[in-house]
């Protein structure tokens, strides 16, 4: 999984963390996440634009309820801002610690009561507060008692110990793609209706780094009841909606073998099951990335100088 570390300093991005901030002291937190998607879209590795993302995430309880913007459920759950996510290694349950921004700046310490997790430090083993509420409890202690807990890591062959500060996980069910180098999704749901557009990007922009705007590079399709509940009726489904595009010139020939198959159950899709065909461009690199692979591979020794 690909996790955002923030570093003690880097070249800032001054006109975007200007913009979150305005937005930010206006109480737009929605305005604000979409200014930092649209910058994730086009630089996924952007250090401003993922500081941007957590301090925007920062937003409490209380200011969900009565700011005039709160930050909708899709936008917190994108492809996106998965670097920047904390996600439990028991219920995968996922969540923005703020414990990154707290300790962010000169020296400081962290300790926290009751917190919303417990991690470790060596490992990144990570406890939401639900799975971390499952040990054992004392019945001898008061019940409002505040106590700082630790416990030893459970991951195997590690010796840490569950504490604070947690810091970024990222997702497990998202892998690191560049926006740029997808040519197009396709979106199927179990049954012969194919899916909104407001429903395909719901479930697309989840698991793909691809944003609302995005919405001409995503084709919908009908499906029949039943395939998706096996492995080689889904690859079958995929196969054949990937060639009906190809042949319609809604892709360049080839398509099938640059996919990527992703079945998303239905308690992840809210409403069904889906299945997601991200198709990658021909031999995409990303402008000065020749470049790169070419220094890189000189300094490997494999061509010549």
């Amino acid at each position: 999984m690909r996790r955002f570390d923030l570093p003690a300093d880097w070249n800032h991005d001054r006109a975007l963390e200007r913009r979150v901030e305005e937005l930010l002291y206006a109480d737009r937190h929605r305005s604000a996440l979409d200014e930092v998607l649209r910058h994730l879209r086009r630089n996924p590795e952007s250090t401003s634009g993922l500081f941007a993302a957590q301090l925007t995430l920062m937003q409490s309880r209380t200011a969900r309820l009565t700011s005039p913007e709160p930050v909708t459920e899709q936008q917190t759950s994108s492809a996106l801002l998965a670097p920047v996510m904390t996600e439990c290694s028991g219920c995968r349950g996922v969540w923005c610690s703020n414990h990154p921004l707290l300790l962010h700046g000169p020296a400081a310490t962290l300790d926290v009561m009751n917190p919303l997790g417990l991690q470790c430090p060596s490992c990144r083993y990570t406890l939401c507060r639900e799975c971390r509420n499952q040990r054992p409890k004392s019945y001898t202690d008061p019940v409002d008692m505040a106590e700082i807990v630790s416990q030893p890591c459970p991951a195997s062959g590690c010796d840490g110990v569950l504490t604070t500060p947690v810091l970024p996980t990222g997702r497990h069910d998202v892998v690191p793609t560049d926006p740029e180098s997808i040519e197009g999704v396709v979106v199927a749901r179990d049954g012969r209706i194919p899916p909104t557009m407001e429903e395909a990007l719901r479930v697309v922009t989840k698991f793909v780094p691809f944003t609302a705007d995005d919405a001409p590079l995503v084709h919908r399709r009908p499906s029949v009841p039943g395939l998706m509940g096996d492995a080689s009726t889904r690859e079958e489904l995929a196969s054949s909606l990937v060639r009906d595009l190809e042949r319609q010139a809604a892709f360049v020939s080839g398509a099938w073998a640059r996919s990527r198959r992703l079945f998303i159950l239905a308690g992840a899709a809210i409403d069904t099951d889906y299945l997601i065909i991200v198709v990658r461009r021909v031999n995409w690199m990303r402008p000065g990335g020749l470049m790169e692979s070419l220094t890189a591979a000189r300094r490997a020794g494999r061509i010549g100088r």
